[in-house]
């Protein structure tokens, strides 16, 4: 059963996933606030993650450009991907490069 906690949690990465989902696309014509600056992923090679809407572990290239979802806790983040996934990734393993 989803708590009201978690419902308000659930929408607040909804909305970001959103309007992550509107600057890769280019679609500025509905786009509000600010920019959300792209993160990459640390060293080169693969990585595995996991994907909570699957409950896998999936391959993420490192190096990969990305986007934070959100801070789960301090160690871990979830993030979007380039390739359109969502997962979880240890904090560490990301370094802000801004506005490329």
């Amino acid at each position: 059963m989803m708590t009201k906690k978690n419902a308000g949690k659930f929408k607040l990465q909804k909305e970001r996933l959103k309007k992550i989902l509107k600057q890769v696309t280019g679609n500025f014509s509905e786009f509000e606030g600010d920019l959300i600056p792209e993160v990459v992923i640390r060293g080169a090679g693969i990585l595995y993650c996991f994907e909570p809407s699957t409950r896998e572990f999936v391959k993420v290239n490192r190096g990969t450009k990305v986007f934070i979802i959100e801070e789960i806790t301090k160690d871990k983040s979830l993030i979007y991907t380039y390739s359109n996934q969502v997962v979880e990734i240890e904090t560490d393993q990301l370094f802000d490069i801004g506005f490329d």
